[in-house]
């Protein structure tokens, strides 16, 4: 007997749901079996040691070392009329048990004074890249003053990494950490400096090959039903991600296939890239290219190029964006973002950015860095169209403990007939020091 298309929906909906409650139940049992092979590690400790020459606190013992670290940073910052402040406080934690398992995280909080592009873009999406959804300590309407933000951020992963039986090179992850495709200075779809998001990783490699699945899931842009709270929970999206590829010293290339799907709903969205690099002597080159069920037939394929030269301590190169309009999903259909941001270019589609940068770093004895960049950013969505400078000098004050002194300043030029009202606009200098956090 054939099905009215409402019965047809409803049992979709239901699959799916019986689909992800047994992805619920093997992470649940997976957790389980890694926490018991840590518990029998641990209660196998003979000794434990306690230093603070390279670590704050390490734990040590003939099958373990654990190291846990603070993370600090304070900036003073000053722009066009205004001064400001970036305090960023937290911990870190590694851990290598029996040479299979390895596992850390870290906490973070955070005070900030935005930058003029992160204030206007922050304003305009209620969230700020990498770290997501945000309370504001000063009001929001106040264009013409930089944003103040209270947020927090905590990331965390447990591997496994061996053999099962003549099968090597296996590894099995949980993690609340993003997951990064490609080898592109400007990942497409996939970057490891997006808000976190929990995951289930399955993998294998070997020398030159390497194939994975994940299970993850987002957090969606609209609230759903109020129910019994006070403020209805935002949706969410589950997705399963295949890549695989060919690497060696030379070149490679890498492809990734993925569906994303609403919890509750028959929508969704596909996403297929294709990423590669090539290296001869002191130059390299990386690509990918990109589309979803939402832009193929329409507008198209989305790309990212980076050329670079870099030879002992210096590189140098030129990196090209241009994304499609509809490469991230359409108007109230399934989107591929986490916490109403594109897992990606973080304008979304519609973008084009070019931009030429230097880096100056001492590989053998790293004390002084430096770095600079110098590009334009066109966006629909937010109406942007500017050139931007960004520099960075920072110097090492102790390399074991991650922690350097640092001036940066962010600079933003518009056009002389600046007819784009959403275009940010100012300058700010930051200085001071940074203690065990690589990228804020």
């Amino acid at each position: 007997m054939a099905l009215n298309p409402f019965m047809q929906t409803m049992f979709q909906m239901e699959n799916k749901r019986s689909a992800f409650k047994s992805f619920q139940n093997f992470a649940f049992f997976l957790s389980l079996s890694l926490f018991a092979a840590f518990s029998n590690t641990l209660s196998g400790q003979i000794s434990t040691t306690y230093s603070l020459r390279s670590h704050a606190i390490t734990f040590k013992s003939d099958r373990s070392t654990v190291t846990l670290d603070p993370a600090i940073t304070f900036l003073w910052l000053i722009g066009d009329g205004y001064t400001g402040f970036d305090n960023t406080r937290g911990a870190t934690f590694h851990a290598e048990i029996d040479g299979n398992f390895t596992a850390g995280g870290q906490l973070l909080e955070r005070q900030s004074t935005l930058s003029p592009f992160l204030s206007n873009f922050s304003r305009t999406s209620y969230r700020l890249p990498g770290w997501g959804r945000f309370k504001t300590i000063s009001p929001v309407l106040e264009t013409e003053l930089p944003l103040i933000v209270d947020i927090a951020k905590a990331t965390g992963f447990i591997n496994w990494a061996g053999n099962i039986g003549p099968l090597e090179g296996i590894n099995v992850k949980l993690s609340n950490d993003p997951i990064n495709f490609g080898w592109g200075r400007s990942p497409l779809l996939l970057s490891r400096e997006d808000v976190p998001y929990p995951s289930l990783n399955l993998g294998w490699e070997n020398d030159s090959y390497h194939l994975a699945f994940n299970a993850v899931e987002w957090i969606g842009d609209t609230r759903g039903v109020i129910g019994g709270t006070t403020e209805a929970l935002f949706s969410q999206s589950r997705a399963f991600l295949i890549s695989g590829g060919y690497e060696n010293e030379v070149w490679g290339i890498s492809s990734l296939v993925g569906r994303a799907s609403e919890s509750d709903s028959i929508k969704s969205i596909s996403a297929l890239s294709l990423s590669g690099f090539v290296e001869i002597n002191d130059f390299s080159s990386k690509w990918e290219v990109a589309t979803s069920t939402s832009s193929f037939s329409t507008d198209g394929i989305s790309w990212s190029l980076t050329g670079e030269y870099s030879h002992e301590n210096i590189s140098a190169g030129v990196n090209l964006v241009s994304t499609k309009r509809q490469l991230y999903g359409l108007a109230n259909e399934t989107t591929w973002s986490n916490a109403g941001i594109p897992l990606g270019v973080i304008t979304g589609g519609d973008t084009k950015t070019s931009s030429l940068y230097f880096d100056f770093r001492n590989k053998t004895s790293t004390t002084w860095v430096f770095q600079t960049e110098m590009g334009t950013l066109k966006n629909v969505n937010y109406d942007y169209n500017f050139t931007w400078v960004r520099g960075r000098c920072s110097r090492v004050i102790s390399e074991s403990w991650n922690m350097f002194g640092t001036v940066c300043f962010d600079y933003i030029i518009t056009p002389s007939s600046n007819d784009l009202p959403q275009n940010p606009s100012g300058n700010m200098l930051s200085m001071g020091i940074i203690h065990g956090i690589s990228n804020l």
